[in-house]
């Protein structure tokens, strides 16, 4: 499977330039359920960043035929295999065969386990960052492992960068949207406590995308 290349852009200042390689992983199941029943889960590739996805998070997402947007991941990964790739996890491998052979229940933490396997085995360089898309509860656990590397943010702080970038028209549309189809996605601000400068180095990439003559 070939992956996009990585997307590359540089933030300048007066003091300094800050060059970061960044990747997009959405670290549990809400997100995408939230984008399918939106029908925006090509949002996830506006910014042109390879995006991962766990296995046991895509799983998680696909695994019942007739859950809420289910079809619709399954679909759009199957459009878009050359730009997003489901990351293997040993836990989720793991837990599988204990299935088939023992019979074994689903266990309720397999998607946070493997992102953060996934995490862990991420080969990260100085100027290397991942955006951590999660709707958990529990988010913050996932950027302690490097928290100067890992950006975690919500899909409510991902609409609103967009919208911010004119990629998409209102974020709060796309959240009303998930409402009447009966789902509650939270609005819960991260990305305002995370550093001022990777902020906007952020935002250049998600803007030069945008951007035909960058």
């Amino acid at each position: 499977m070939t992956l996009v290349s990585r997307a590359r852009a540089k933030y300048y200042s007066r003091a300094c330039v800050m060059v970061l390689d960044i990747r997009l992983i959405v670290t549990d199941a809400p997100p995408l359920i939230t984008l399918a029943v939106a029908r925006s889960l090509d949002y996830l590739l506006y910014p042109e960043l390879p995006v991962l996805i766990p296995d046991a998070v895509f799983h998680e997402a696909t695994a019942a035929s007739g859950k809420l947007g289910a079809q619709e991941i399954l679909d759009w990964y199957r459009g878009h295999m050359d730009a997003v790739r489901i990351e293997p996890t040993e836990i989720f491998q793991n837990e599988m065969t204990l299935r088939q052979i023992g019979g074994r229940r689903p266990s309720r933490d397999l998607g946070e386990r493997a992102a953060l396997e996934v995490i862990r085995n991420l080969p990260m360089a100085a100027t290397d960052r991942a955006l951590l898309l999660s709707d958990d509860r529990d988010a913050e656990r996932l950027s302690v492992v490097d928290p100067a590397r890992l950006i975690l943010l919500t899909t409510w702080d991902y609409l609103r960068l967009l919208e911010e970038a004119q990629r998409i028209q209102s974020a709060d549309a796309v959240i009303e949207a998930v409402r009447t189809a009966g789902r509650n996605p939270p609005t819960r601000d991260l990305w305002s406590q995370h550093d001022p400068e990777v902020r906007e180095a952020v935002k250049a990439i998600i803007n030069r995308a945008h951007d035909p003559t960058a």
